[in-house]
């Protein structure tokens, strides 16, 4: 539920019992957290320790199994990349009811299916607003806590919060916009939905005092991935103007990204290992960070795939299925690696075809982020391939998506020069995972529908399964004003199925309120569609 009324209204001398504290050791030591139990306000607030240790806390709080799962069912299961894996039925002891996954991927939607609920990214923006609300005390309790400090945990926290609420916005479009700590019992706890063009403008004021007050960098490669930073704000700004449509500020934030000297593409062969595999790497910008032995990345391991289950619960439907690599060279006509232009394949020899999914007994399994390809010495046929026993980062930027993002709105200008540089940075990401093919050129795309059809395929190909392509083709159908061309490519996967996957209108392209959210706060509303249908049609 968005705000625990029963928990919140108990005597709250203590500061949302349960904190998770940051202890210094180990590669990923500002993430691991011990948990402390009826902290009083009074006698908590005065050290820059305590204020530390909440801010991990909004981190920590980001790598939750159910935090983790919505970003992946949110951002992937509607779209054309995902279908029924392996053992998906039951439920699972980590992640909940996977009944509800396979209802969403069937196209039965409704307000009960648990997947709907947003508590948990309320959670994350209660810690931050709690270190909003009482960090500022501690200037004056701790003078090793001083001013600059305190405006870089606000900044810092205040990107934390803007991440929160730009995943809620996109899943569902109008939500409760709150801005104070949920800890006193005399607080109004039923808040109704906020337009989402007001949290948009939010979360945009929010970023842009945020990347004036956290640092460039932390000094250490694992805190510049893990940690805000300002080519994080950067990135997240670029994308949430994207979502807004003000192109030309999407551009201005993608530069100041790109000017980075620190960030680079990895080269096309390694660049899976080193981004995936090894993680935080050369062209990171913003991950979520995961180790062998203390906080695991259980959605990946089970939705995707592991070193014990290699074919997860979610698997890439056939159609998307392009691979020369494979036995089977399958070739599924809606891939995006199987696009014909000029009457060439745009990407007959990928890269990606063979490091993001594997062919098992006919069957497509992830195998991005779940497993491991060593490249070193190996040709492209002869990559030696494994499941890894260790755990993935889940990456939320990179600057792979800083160049499409530009991309994206530089065709959105409409000029014969922003088209021209729109492709070359097409060719960037696409040049680095088809070496020796010739530069995608502009006289092969015939003004801006083909343009835009080019920017989306490249995303496609480079962000396959990272939580991104429904959010993609949601800003597309948006943009568009219609639900008709989405719709086309959702459509590709649902061969065989019983129901169709397409749906009328726009707001049933947005998730509707939680029941338990509905009974628990009667200020809210349900979203438009869900009012006239007791189910969704996707």
């Amino acid at each position: 539920m968005l705000l625990n009324k029963k928990c919140m209204k108990k005597k709250l001398k203590y500061i949302l019992s349960g904190f998770l504290f940051l202890f210094l050791i180990g590669c990923s030591e500002w993430l691991v957290v011990k948990p402390e139990s009826e902290i009083i306000l009074d006698e908590y607030w005065r050290s820059a320790s305590d204020v530390n240790a909440v801010v991990a806390s909004c981190y920590r709080r980001l790598t939750e199994p159910d935090i983790i799962a919505r970003m992946m069912i949110w951002g992937e299961l509607r779209s054309d990349n995902i279908t029924v894996g392996s053992g998906l039925s039951g439920n699972d002891n980590v992640l909940g009811s996977m009944s509800d996954v396979r209802r969403i991927l069937e196209g039965e939607i409704t307000s009960h299916n648990s997947f709907v609920s947003w508590g948990g990214f309320y959670s994350v923006i209660n810690y931050c607003n709690t270190v909003l609300e009482y960090a500022p005390y501690v200037t004056q309790r701790d003078r090793n806590f001083t001013q600059a400090d305190l405006s870089r945990t606000q900044g810092e926290v205040l990107a934390i919060r803007s991440l929160a609420y730009f995943y809620l916005i996109r899943a569902f479009k109008d939500v409760p916009w709150i801005e104070d700590a949920s800890i006193n019992d005399t607080q109004d706890y039923d808040r109704p939905q906020t337009p989402e063009e007001q949290i948009t403008d939010n979360i945009i004021r929010d970023l842009l005092i945020a990347r004036n007050t956290v640092p460039v960098s932390y000094g250490r490669t694992d805190y510049d991935k893990g940690r805000v930073t300002q080519n994080m704000v950067n990135a997240l700004l670029a994308d949430v103007y994207l979502w807004k449509g003000d192109y030309q500020n999407a551009i201005e934030a993608c530069d100041l990204v790109l000017a980075a000297p620190r960030l680079k593409l990895e080269r096309g062969a390694y660049a899976f290992s080193k981004n995936f595999y090894l993680g935080n790497s050369s062209e990171s910008i913003f991950e979520l960070q995961f180790d062998d032995h203390g906080i695991v990345n259980e959605p990946v391991k089970r939705f995707y795939g592991s070193e014990s289950r290699p074919a997860g619960y979610l698997g890439l439907p056939i159609v998307l299925s392009h691979n020369p690599y494979a036995l089977e060279n399958a070739t599924g006509d809606g891939s995006p690696f199987n696009f014909k232009v000029a009457s060439i394949i745009e990407s007959a020899d990928d890269v990606r075809t063979k490091d993001s999914y594997l062919f098992q007994g006919g069957v497509a399994c992830i195998f991005k982020y779940a497993g491991a390809v060593r490249e070193e010495n190996a040709t492209q046929t002869g990559s030696v391939y494994s499941y890894r026993s260790n755990t993935s980062n889940w990456i939320i930027y990179r600057l792979s998506d800083v160049l499409l993002i530009k991309a994206e709105a530089l065709v959105q200008l409409e000029t014969e020069e922003s088209f021209r540089q729109a492709v070359l940075l097409v060719n960037d990401t696409y040049l680095r995972s088809n070496e020796g093919a010739d530069s995608l050129q502009l006289t092969n795309y015939s003004g801006k529908a083909e343009l835009e059809n080019l920017v989306l395929r490249e995303r496609h190909r480079e962000f396959l399964f990272e939580g991104k392509r429904w959010f993609d083709l949601l800003r597309m159908a948006r943009r568009q004003g219609s639900t008709n061309e989405i719709n086309a490519i959702v459509e590709k996967k649902s061969s065989g199925m019983a129901v169709s996957l397409s749906v009328p209108v726009l707001d049933a392209l947005y998730l509707p309120v939680s029941n338990g959210e509905l009974r628990a706060n009667p200020k809210l509303v349900q979203n438009p569609y869900y009012k006239e249908v007791t189910s969704s049609s996707r």
